[in-house]
């Protein structure tokens, strides 16, 4: 005991100078300070008088004026530009491995570089034209449905359960856990059932996505056949998951 308290004192010691903060308490930090109002109001009202707070174990620094702003994303973007521990994501981007996930490096920019080349490029963008001016015409039923064409190729059934799997993944990815501010105490993602939520949420969604997959290697392999004339329009229109499975 006596060497894990002058290792913290040391560590606390060897932490960066921050800006003043409110006062916090043992274990909870500053969680005392979200009580009575939701948490953008709280936010604001720390924000007005403090910098840095405490969520338990997690550190945190207001920016509340333009000018800060423009310091941590622009000026010193590249110091701020990895993302926090979140159990949605970690379950449910595959470890964390999505571009909106991932940890900020050499992966991170690898995946920047696949989007911009390759999936949101001027061309690639434009070759989107037939897509877009078929579902403007249907906007009232399809608007809903456009990105998840553009991504998955022709309608099906498995985009309509994907969009729904989608709403439940936005739902629990929204909520404000006590396991995201205690990432060291594992217990707590199971409290609740939320790990179990995730796992559940994750393995529906990871079996309409190999789906997907499937279909469109299956389109490949019949695109590549020299005596395939049964192909249909919608066939010829590549989409995001195609021009993945070519890099």
């Amino acid at each position: 005991m006596a060497v894990n308290l002058q290792w913290r004192s040391k560590s606390k010691k060897s932490i960066q100078n921050l800006p003043p903060g409110p006062w916090k308490l043992p274990i909870i930090g500053n969680m005392h300070n979200l009580v009575g109002s939701p948490p953008h109001q709280s936010l604001r009202n720390l924000a007005m008088k403090y910098g840095p707070w405490k969520l338990p174990i997690i550190t945190n620094i207001i920016v509340s004026s333009p000018e800060m702003a423009k310091e941590v994303m622009k000026n010193h973007d590249a110091v701020f530009a990895s993302r926090p521990f979140l159990l949605a994501a970690k379950i449910i981007s595959y470890d964390s491995k999505g571009i909106a996930f991932s940890p900020y490096g050499s992966y991170w920019r690898q995946l920047r570089k696949i989007c911009a080349l390759e999936l949101l490029s001027s061309k690639r963008v434009k070759s989107f034209r037939s897509i877009r001016e078929e579902e403007v015409s249907n906007l009232v039923e399809t608007i809903y449905h456009s990105s998840g064409r553009t991504a998955f190729g022709k309608k099906s059934r498995e985009q309509e359960a994907y969009i729904e799997i989608s709403k439940q993944i936005s739902k629990l990815a929204g909520g404000f856990y006590v396991s995201d501010m205690y990432p060291s105490i594992k217990m707590l993602q199971w409290i609740g059932g939320l790990r179990h939520k995730l796992e559940k949420v994750h393995e529906e969604a990871d079996r309409i996505l190999s789906h997907i997959l499937s279909y469109h290697k299956e389109k490949r392999i019949m695109k590549s056949e020299p005596y395939n004339h049964e192909e249909k329009a919608d066939d010829h229109q590549e989409d995001f998951v195609d021009v993945l499975l070519k890099i």
